[in-house]
């Protein structure tokens, strides 16, 4: 007697890979979004811990840091912005002097305070007056080059593999010219403080009036009893992409010609990636959804909009569908007005 041994017709098979591909399409997505649910939650978490630490800070030194120092890209109120009150521009960042309090004290003690931490300095008409520039050497010799290259896992948001630090060789944007070369690539962060967005002139943090103040700025000293919008009324840090369409993202450790900062009254609002730009070639043709379409914008990756660190601690997720007013009044810290639910 034979035993026949029957297998899988073609069409069995196809119709068994067809239902695994279904199901696997199926899958895929919710595994997707577990993903970015866990890594929302952590970005919400590094925001937290900055939070703290800027009421660490703020408890210790009665202030909160400022967002810039002897900003060399300040082309007007120069002597505000006091860059020639230390004698040379600086181009610190308010997030150095918080590395102690974002478990980073070994990282700030290579710091030194008494040198540059970028070597920009904006050149040309309205300069007044003009900065003095230490040689770019200064800055490596130092070894800040080496601190602000340094990647700061608190400041990074997972959600985002963008570039996390300058790779380019601009004098406008890098450590020091050449820096890139000798190994120092400006660090970059996905948090930063809430500042009025500029790129050369602007006003010193306290030349604002106090209906348009945000919480930080050039030379700022914000202390929680100025905030008379009330704390849980008003942004401390928001987030921001690593890669922007228009100028470079924000860089923790020095500050540049643009970048300084993110400004959550922009007209762009939350979650500009729009095409950009007009002036290059061939014009308007940058369409990538991973990169805001402009640099001090407010915005992320994770759907809908982005979140912040109000100036009570608390982290809210602000949607890029927010009324206009309320996103604006947000930024303020003393303009009177009332804000409801958000």
């Amino acid at each position: 007697m034979r035993t026949s041994r029957r297998g899988f017709t073609l069409i069995e098979l196809l119709v068994v890979i067809a239902i695994i591909a279904i199901l696997v399409a199926l899958l895929l997505p919710a595994v997707q979004q577990a993903r970015e649910a866990a890594r929302r939650s952590s970005c919400k978490n590094n925001l937290k811990q900055i939070g703290l630490a800027l009421h660490n800070y703020h408890d210790t030194h009665n202030v909160l840091p400022y967002s810039t120092s002897a900003d060399g890209a300040v082309t007007s109120n120069n002597s505000a912005n006091t860059a020639n009150s230390t004698g040379f521009t600086l181009n610190h960042r308010g997030w150095l002097g918080l590395l102690p309090y974002l478990e980073q004290p070994a990282l700030f003690d290579r710091f030194d305070s008494a040198f540059p931490t970028g070597s920009y300095v904006r050149s040309g008409s309205g300069t007044t007056p003009s900065p003095l520039v230490q040689p770019a050497a200064t800055i490596a010799s130092s070894g800040n080059a080496e601190v602000v290259s340094t990647l700061v896992s608190t400041l990074l948001c997972p959600s985002d593999n963008g570039r996390n630090r300058y790779q380019g060789g601009s004098a406008h944007y890098a450590v020091y010219p050449g820096a890139a070369a000798a190994g120092h690539e400006g660090a970059k962060t996905n948090y930063d403080f809430s500042v009025g967005r500029y790129s050369s002139s602007t006003t010193a943090w306290s030349a604002w009036g106090l209906t348009t103040r945000r919480m930080f700025g050039v030379y700022s000293a914000c202390k929680f009893r100025d905030i008379s919008d009330g704390t849980s009324n008003t942004v401390m840090v928001a987030e921001t992409t690593l890669d922007v369409k228009n100028g470079v993202g924000q860089t923790w450790g020095y500050s540049k010609w643009v970048g300084n900062g993110v400004d959550l009254a922009a007209s762009a609002g939350i979650n500009d990636f729009s095409v950009c730009c007009s002036w290059t070639t061939p014009p308007n043709q940058n369409h990538s959804q991973t990169q805001l379409k402009d640099w001090g914008l407010v915005g992320s990756l994770h759907q809908g909009g982005a979140q912040a660190v109000l100036a009570d601690g608390s982290v809210r997720f602000l949607s890029e569908n927010i009324d206009a007013s309320t996103r604006v009044n947000l930024a303020y810290l003393g303009d009177g007005q009332v804000i409801g639910e958000f």
